[in-house]
């Protein structure tokens, strides 16, 4: 079994890449990737470490990467990336988009939507939060929930799933809460020529939950005639058999490799667990078979890919 879609402290996850590696040793994991957004910071710590004292598997180098499309984001998952590359890009890349900004531009934005839909918040500088570590959709949004009767006043699919205030109210530009943060981030293009200029492989993740897309399907399609790219998350937590199905169909009948992942997240996402998702959730080894042994020059490889 494996999980290739794995997020840690390093982006908006809750555990260490040392927590991560004793999960996914006691639940026998044999191949995982750490994804996390925007950075690979995660492979640093693991260069000084003995890897092999808490995980026995193997570790395929990879990040998540998020992008604009349009008016709004998606993610690209880069696998097989020389991390030392991909630190350069990043750290180009963002030079002048500290998070601590971007963050508190977000937050400002969204606590004056909040005000002007009529809930109840706390002032400003009565919210306690950190933008240098803290997300202010999810400070936000748990500032929101603080305050019951603002219950009535919102639809019940945003009070009840943050991932529902992110993607779908946040995410939409039709939405009151909309947030154009496409000017943060690179284009697609960008992001799928940095993966492959790392000598990655470029995955498309999750392509079921942007719920800005009425029709995912008709999104898929558009996204698979744009762009290049290599493989498909395939399973994932959140989807079902029949999407599950039908994107294993897509990459057998256009040879695309296959991938999964809990997009585990740890206590932000308490419902996902490493590996298994919702509990349900069973990636089997042969979706990376075929790719894990291309051959990519890549020195970071060495370091956590034994190939066969």
């Amino acid at each position: 079994m494996i999980d290739l879609h794995i997020h840690t402290k390093n982006s908006d996850g809750t555990n260490s890449v040392i927590e991560i590696l004793k999960k996914a040793q006691e639940k026998e994991l044999t191949y995982i990737s750490i994804t996390d957004h925007d950075n690979c910071n995660g492979y640093e710590e693991l260069e000084k470490i003995d890897i092999k004292e808490y995980y026995q598997g193997v570790i395929i180098p990879g990040i998540e990467i998020k992008c604009s499309y349009g008016r709004n984001l998606i993610e690209v998952l880069g696998y097989k990336i020389d991390t030392k590359k991909m630190k350069k890009w990043t750290e180009e890349f963002y030079k002048d988009k500290s998070r601590d900004k971007i963050q508190n531009k977000y937050f400002n934005i969204l606590y004056d939507k909040c005000l002007e839909k009529g809930l109840t918040m706390k002032e400003k500088e009565e919210i306690k939060w950190n933008p240098k570590n803290d997300w202010a959709s999810v400070t936000i949004y748990n500032e929101i929930k603080e305050h019951e009767e603002n219950r009535e006043k919102l639809p019940i699919d945003l009070w009840n799933e943050f991932d529902v205030f992110s993607k779908k109210y946040c995410g939409n530009p039709e939405c009151e809460f909309y947030i154009d943060k496409t000017p943060d981030y690179p284009t697609t293009e960008q992001a799928i020529d940095a993966i492959k200029s790392c000598g990655g492989l470029v995955f498309l993740p999750h392509l079921f939950i942007y719920k800005w897309a009425e029709d995912k399907k008709e999104l898929i399609n558009k996204i698979l005639e744009q762009y290049s790219i290599d493989g498909i998350e395939c399973m994932h937590s959140s989807f079902t058999d029949e999407q599950i199905n039908y994107l294993i169909e897509i990459c057998d009948n256009n040879h695309y490799y296959k991938s999964g992942g809990s997009d585990y997240h740890g206590a932000n996402k308490p419902n996902i667990e490493l590996g298994i998702g919702k509990g349900n959730l069973y990636i089997p080894d042969e979706f990376v078979k075929k790719w894990v042994s291309r051959d990519v020059p890549c020195d970071t490889l060495t370091h956590f890919i034994t190939l066969t």
